[in-house]
């Protein structure tokens, strides 16, 4: 008896102290994400996409993953709105899971047109993947300090030709009730070089802070652009503490950057060396 009151003692306190839910799936759930993205360069707004993807719970390998499909995309710009569901639609089922043991990893991008919705789509999963300890977050424990580097390759071979990040990674909690948990998630530049870098400039610090993002765009006439400089987002994630969905985020992507504008495939020779600024607004929103 002591001991069935002393288990009945402890399991709430446990519920109590974890604040962010583990993803707690259902087969054959089905559900769709609104991705809406709006890119600043230099300041001024530059374009804005608005795609949809949908999801169906499925057993992967035994765990409960959630098979993703490209239903829409829009693109709006100053010029013109261009409808894109048919390219959404060329990319291939992939799958990702918030499970305690799954993986939310990148499928192969073979999509250009795709590549930002589809990098976008698994950074918010990320953000609150049981292997970035957002589980482990509570009243007494706020802040998490993730001491792994995040690293990612976003190329895709056919626009973007290399592309390489690195992040360390703060998780916070924000707020928490019965129904939902708010979290932000900080990715920022480590302070040390974190890059295998393509040019020696890259391995030094551009903006008073290491480089942790650098890429590689194709050009014309055989050149390619190079771009290298410092990459901070954050995520701030509202969370049910029901099943532990992404109800909503929003992100906020921030890049300083410098760009050899056609440059020869070694770098070494190029039209002009530039500054660029991008500002990414992001926001993801479970459609009822």
């Amino acid at each position: 008896m002591k001991v069935i009151l002393l288990l009945m003692l402890l399991i709430p306190a446990f519920s109590f102290s974890q604040a962010v839910s583990f993803r707690h799936y259902k087969a054959g759930e089905m559900f769709k994400y609104k991705l809406t993205s709006e890119v600043y360069r230099n300041d001024k707004l530059a374009s804005k996409t608005v795609s949809v993807s949908e999801h169906t719970v499925v057993k992967d390998t035994g765990l409960p993953s959630e098979e993703v499909k490209w239903l829409h995309k829009t693109s709006y710009s100053a010029k013109d709105t261009i409808h894109m569901d048919s390219i959404a639609r060329e990319v291939k089922p992939y799958r990702i899971s918030l499970s305690p043991k799954g993986k939310v990893l990148l499928p192969k991008l073979t999509v250009p047109e795709m590549v930002g919705d589809i990098t976008d789509l698994n950074t918010f999963y990320v953000a609150i993947a049981p292997a970035l300890n957002a589980q482990r977050l509570s009243a007494k424990n706020p802040t998490f300090i993730n001491d792994k580097l995040r690293e990612g390759n976003f190329a895709d071979s056919i626009e973007v030709l290399y592309g390489k990040d690195c992040f360390r990674v703060t998780q916070k909690l924000i707020s928490t009730n019965k129904q939902y948990s708010v979290v932000e998630t900080v990715f920022a530049a480590p302070s040390y070089p974190c890059l295998t870098p393509l040019i020696d400039t890259i391995g030094k610090k551009s903006f008073q802070q290491f480089n942790n993002i650098e890429f590689v765009r194709k050009s014309e006439g055989g050149k390619v652009n190079l771009f290298w400089g410092v990459e901070t987002f954050t995520i701030t994630s509202k969370v049910s503490n029901v099943n532990g969905q992404i109800i909503e985020a929003s992100m906020d992507n921030l890049l300083t950057l410098k760009m050899r504008y056609n440059a020869s495939q070694d770098f070494k020779t190029y039209a002009a060396e530039l500054p660029i600024t991008i500002r990414r607004k992001v926001n993801l929103e479970l459609l009822k």
